[in-house]
């Protein structure tokens, strides 16, 4: 039941730097930005019925919300 982290990773083939990396990971500030966003344009869009665009999302995100947001932006997280 307790294997040597270096065992299983040599049996796999791995170094232990990515490894450790993977481990250690945190997500970037755009990350979490992005994710944030993400989560703020299913609310506005749920919220109206889902009748906004990508154009009017933005909009809303910018002036009611007070969020720094471009259209394009809106549009590839909507995409994605």
């Amino acid at each position: 039941m307790g294997h040597r982290i270096t065992s299983v990773l040599s049996a796999l083939n791995i170094a232990r730097s990515t490894y450790y990396q993977w481990k250690n990971w945190h997500p970037s500030k755009q990350e979490t930005r992005r994710n944030a966003l993400k989560m703020a344009i299913k609310a506005v869009y749920n919220t109206n019925r889902g009748i906004y665009g990508y154009r009017r999302i933005a909009a809303f995100l910018r002036f009611i919300l007070n969020t720094e947001v471009g259209d394009r932006l809106v549009w590839e997280l909507i995409m994605r």
